[in-house]
């Protein structure tokens, strides 16, 4: 037993492979065959007639099958033609295969049932058996009214009945179902007594005529659809419960004539310019089915929207100033259904700066003025105000004073009408003055211009550099609207002036020419010097610098120097001397050039020329040596006392008030001095002190007292008194000196003198000496203590200059 069982498996190994050759597949699966028959139901066969029988065969396995089918049973008075019959298929795919069927000629009214058989070339197990009917029947003879496509013409909008008449001429009644097929969505329905959906019923007499009744619901046109003379088609189909016989009718539903418009968009109201003109776009549209052409007209309303009877509807209307057109609105132009134009409503503003207006457009179709389309299109006034002002010059930014100037500026209307600016100086710095030289502009719109705003003066007196803006503002006319602020830079410019005064050139008797010279700053800045000294000869000359100078130190001969900062009306003097040449073989002349110079300006230069006639060496040796000139020194000392008159009446005037106010300390001294011995208690006497009475007294040695000055206070209270002196011109005699020693000397003693006896006086009544008086103070001054330190400088000019640097 257990050989026989591994016997059974070799042999199942062996023939497993031989099964996978014979299928022509590449796999070793299991198959399921399966078959779907579709369309093999029932059939209608008349006798004598000879049909094909209609069938698909679907393969829903997954591979190529072949399937054969023949037919199981014959059936009596039927005749099949055609089977057997096989079809391959491949996997998925279907096929449509067809056999013939006849009925025989004495074959009686009824149905009958056929078996088909279907088996798998691949299967030989599978099988499928698919039953059908065939129905042996008289013909049928159903007949509409009319053949053909009739056709109805329908109104928009509307419901339309529809009646057919059909006639049954069969020998047997007839039981019909009606359907109903047409591609449009017109709404339609059945009007009969037995329906069902979409069908109708009707049983129809043989020999008889019967109706056929329905409803269309016409739609509107829409956007000129249905067209004219177009609408969609419908076909009924009357099938006869006899024979499955159909007959059918059609008819189309043709659309009558319609005439309309419609307004499809309006542009914005318009907003105009002062006197300008405007268009609002205007979209309208034929929405006939019929190619038409458009009424358009125009008509006038007042602000309630209240039609104006007195004036008529035209293409063109005027009122309160204002004029309306149509433009684009030719009447001759055929529009085809749902086709649109644009058309164009005019507006012409009054030269008013505020008013509004409404228009009412009026659009039909021809031959439809039932369907009058309106709309109401308005149109106002809008002003608008703008504009702009820019400095279009800057000459002011160096202004000298007394010196205009003019500030040129651009405006621009940027508004849409005639405008006018106006404008106002809000700003002006207080070294300038300023004047307007138009205070308002007229402009159109969009217009430019350049005028010349304002005229800016500077002050007299305005000082360099001073800096300010002139502010002018422009509004547009009777309103507070800014425009714009202009600002105007201003600045004043350096005036570089000196003037010279009192020049004085001297030449004395040593040969020496002596310049003195007064510059006065008379510009409207402070400004420095540099000055220069120049000779036509090689010869010994120099400046004599004030203390305010800068100068390179230890120069012998100083040729330049600087001044700095001299203020504006301040007097500057320069002095020099030029030694005569001694040494030429013959007479000639110096030429001697002062040049002065701005540090503000260095390119700016003053000169003065100066000259002098020397003696050349012949003529020097020839010269006598002069007599003694009593005139000249007479003459001389006159000139002399002219000059120091002013400090020796100083000295005098000083001398009498030193005296008085020593007299009246050495007074109220006194008088202090009997108060307190008045007011000291008397001392009580002993007994033994009148006997001191009679005892001989010896004379005491009294020591004169003297008052001792010291000579930089003596200097020092001088010069507070008489003032700051000024250097002098020329040397000063020495005699007057010495008297005017002798005059403060007999002063001075004579006030010494004075204190000395009120002193004496003191000590013989027994008081004590004044309190502040100093014992040590008792000395008498020798001359040179008194004599006051008067400086002499040779080179000096004999001529006084007002100076207001020197010190």
């Amino acid at each position: 037993m257990r050989s026989v069982l591994v016997g059974m498996l070799i042999l199942m190994h062996i023939l497993v492979p031989l099964v996978g050759v014979a299928g022509q597949t590449s796999t070793v699966e299991a198959r399921d065959t399966k078959l779907d028959v579709i369309g093999l139901n029932q059939v209608t066969v008349h006798r004598g007639e000879l049909i094909e029988v209609l069938f698909t065969l679907h393969n829903q396995g997954d591979q190529v099958d072949t399937f054969n089918f023949d037919l199981v049973d014959p059936v009596e008075n039927l005749t099949i033609t055609g089977l057997p019959l096989s079809k391959t298929l491949e996997g998925g795919y279907l096929r449509q295969v067809k056999f013939n069927l006849s009925a025989d000629l004495d074959a009686g009214y009824a149905v009958y049932n056929l078996s088909i058989l279907f088996t798998s070339l691949n299967d030989m197990n599978w099988s499928q058996t698919e039953t059908f009917q065939a129905r042996v029947t008289p013909y049928s003879n159903l007949n509409f009214g009319a053949t053909g496509v009739s056709s109805f013409i329908v109104s928009p909008n509307t419901r339309t009945s529809v009646a057919m008449n059909i006639t049954n001429n069969a020998t047997l009644d007839d039981d019909v179902t009606f359907n109903l097929y047409t591609a449009s969505e017109w709404n339609w329905g059945w009007t009969m007594n037995t329906t069902n959906g979409l069908n109708a019923y009707e049983t129809i007499r043989q020999d008889t005529v019967s109706y056929v009744y329905l409803w269309v619901d016409v739609p509107s046109v829409i956007d000129g659809s249905p067209l004219y003379n177009n609408g969609p088609r419908f076909q009924i189909s009357a099938v006869s419960g006899i024979d499955g016989g159909i007959v059918q009718w059609s008819f189309d539903m043709l659309m009558n004539e319609f005439k309309n418009a419609s307004i499809d968009e309006v542009g914005d109201d318009a907003v105009i310019e002062p006197g300008g003109v405007e268009r609002v776009s205007v979209d309208v549209r034929n929405t006939g089915n019929s190619p038409n052409y458009l009424n358009i007209t125009l008509e006038a309303i007042d602000a309630q929207g209240e039609p104006i009877p007195d004036i008529p509807n035209f293409d063109r209307i005027a009122i309160n100033g204002w004029t309306m057109a149509i433009f684009g609105g030719l009447e001759e132009v055929i529009l085809q259904p749902n086709e649109s134009r644009t058309i164009k409503i005019g507006f012409q503003a009054p030269m008013e700066y505020s008013s509004e207006i409404d228009i009412r457009l009026r659009v039909f179709a021809g031959g439809a003025i039932q369907n009058t389309r309106i709309v109401d299109i308005g149109a106002s006034i809008g002003w608008e105000r703008s504009g702009s002002v820019e400095l279009r010059t800057d000459t002011c930014q160096s202004l000298l004073p007394t010196e205009s100037c003019n500030a040129d500026i651009e405006v621009f209307n940027g508004g849409n009408a005639v405008d006018s600016f106006e404008y106002s100086i809000k700003q002006v710095p207080d070294f300038v003055s300023a004047q307007l030289v138009q205070t308002a502009t007229e402009l159109q719109p969009g217009e430019y211009v350049n005028l010349t705003l304002i005229e800016i003066t500077a002050n007299a007196s305005a000082l360099a550099f001073e800096l300010g803006e002139v502010v002018v503002e422009t509004y547009l006319f009777n309103s507070d609207t800014t425009v714009g602020i202009t600002r105007i830079p201003v600045k004043i410019a350096p005036v570089i002036l000196w003037n010279f005064t009192d020049i004085v050139e001297e030449t004395d008797s040593n040969g020496r020419l002596s310049i003195a010279m007064t510059l006065r700053n008379e510009g409207n800045t402070a400004d420095g010097l540099l000055v220069q000294l120049q000779s036509s000869h090689s010869t010994p000359m120099s400046f004599l610098p004030p203390n305010i100078a800068v100068y390179e130190q230890g120069v012998e001969y100083l040729r330049s120097f600087e001044v700095n900062d001299i203020p504006i009306g301040y007097n500057f003097t320069v002095r020099a001397w030029i030694d005569l040449p001694q040494d030429q073989p013959s007479n000639g002349t110096v030429w001697v050039n002062t040049t002065v110079r701005s540090q503000f300006q260095p390119s700016t230069e003053f000169v003065h020329t100066s000259s002098a006639d020397y003696t050349g060496t012949p003529w020097q040796e020839e010269v006598e040596e002069e007599s003694l000139d009593v005139f000249g020194m007479i003459s001389t000392g006159v000139e002399i006392l002219k000059a120091w008159s002013l400090m020796i009446g100083a000295v005098l005037v000083s001398g009498v008030v030193i005296y008085k106010s020593i007299v009246a300390r050495n007074q109220r001294t006194a008088v202090q001095m009997e108060m307190d011995a008045l007011n000291q208690p008397k001392p009580q006497e002993e007994a033994g002190d009148w006997m001191n009475r009679f005892a001989p007294s010896e004379p005491k040695m009294v020591q004169e007292s003297s008052v001792k000055v010291n000579p930089e206070h003596f200097k020092q209270a001088f010069q507070k008194r008489s003032g700051a002196y000024k250097e002098a011109s020329a040397p000063v005699d020495p005699s007057l000196t010495k008297a005017a020693t002798t005059v403060l000397e007999h002063h001075s003693s004579n006030d010494l003198l004075t204190s000395a006896d009120s002193l004496l006086a003191d000590i013989q009544n027994g008081s004590p000496p004044s309190r502040g008086t100093n014992a040590s103070a008792l000395h008498s001054p020798t001359p040179h203590q008194l004599q006051p330190s008067v400086p002499v400088q040779p080179q000096n000019i004999g001529v006084a200059i007002d100076d207001d640097l020197d010190i």
